[in-house]
């Protein structure tokens, strides 16, 4: 596989919100004992390639992604989730990374009578899933190791439409090994590594949920300071590249029985640093337990 191929899966689900349709850190608890299942199918594709310092590069992508979701309500205020996904593309197929992740809402209270306001904690680890090599060319992620941490305020309103704001810093754990060091050193001499960052992200969300149905509509930024960048036909460790993107999106869910449904949702990268402009839709089942 070419490396401009390699890049797209580098960066593919370190730099796309979950395929769910609230994402694993939302503004919504389960309740005690209720478990909800979501498997999804995703196809992605992007012709454009965001670099550095406003520069664009004209680099196809084509995949797909099956993704796994469970969410688990351990009391009223505690939710336990976690998440996995495997990579589809053209000649490559594998495992990516994973998450496990807690939300807490310490306050839900009613407003005046204009509805509800409730403020949730969200923290995490995301990981891969396999044991990949980062330069080789079946390489299927950044083989980042990632912790997030959210505060979540959402309204609701007498009427069911909320709006949500989620600020959120994600530290990444992970560091270059000495091993990729060493073998990208062997092809670039010059090689001064650089570390991978931690990044800020925030997102707005509105949506309505009803007896059968919920929909949203949303806006992400990521930023991150710092990092290396993609620099075309150059051998480098896509692990250490700083992303940052503006993305929007939304959801659409169904169902007949209030337990089981299906959704659909999509998203589009406007532009960013380091990052495609990827556009995802994605089909999915719930199964409410």
């Amino acid at each position: 596989m070419r490396f401009k191929q390699f890049l797209w899966f580098s960066l593919l689900l370190l730099r796309s919100p979950a395929v769910y349709p609230q994402g694993p850190l939302d503004g919504y608890l389960k309740g005690k004992g209720v478990l909800d299942f979501a498997p999804s199918f995703s196809f992605n594709s992007a012709n454009r390639f965001d670099g550095a310092a406003g520069q664009h590069f004209s680099i196809p992508y084509r995949g797909s992604l099956l993704s796994l979701f469970a969410a688990y309500g351990l009391s009223e205020r505690l939710d336990l989730v976690a998440t996995s996904a495997y990579v589809f593309t053209e000649g490559n197929s594998g495992l990516q990374d994973g998450g496990v992740y807690a939300k807490y809402r310490p306050l839900y209270k009613d407003v005046a009578g204009a509805g509800k306001l409730g403020l949730l904690l969200g923290w995490g680890l995301s990981f891969p899933l396999a044991d990949y090599e980062p330069l080789a060319t079946a390489a299927l992620g950044q083989k980042a190791v990632v912790a997030p941490v959210r505060i979540i305020a959402q309204w609701e309103t007498p009427s069911g439409l909320f709006a949500n704001i989620t600020g959120g810093y994600n530290w990444r754990l992970d560091r270059l090994s000495d091993k990729d060091i060493a073998a990208l050193s062997a092809i670039r001499p010059d090689y001064q590594p650089v570390q991978p960052r931690d990044f800020f992200t925030a997102l707005f969300k509105i949506g309505f949920p009803a007896a059968h149905y919920y929909a949203d509509a949303w806006l992400e930024w990521q930023q991150t300071r710092g990092g290396a960048d993609f620099t075309p036909d150059v051998a480098d460790l896509p692990q250490a590249y700083g992303v940052s993107y503006t993305q929007v999106g939304g959801t659409i869910y169904y169902s007949e029985s209030g337990k089981n449904g299906f959704f659909l949702s999509g998203g589009y990268i406007l532009g960013g640093r380091n990052t495609g402009r990827i556009l995802r839709l994605t089909v999915g089942l719930v199964f409410r337990l």
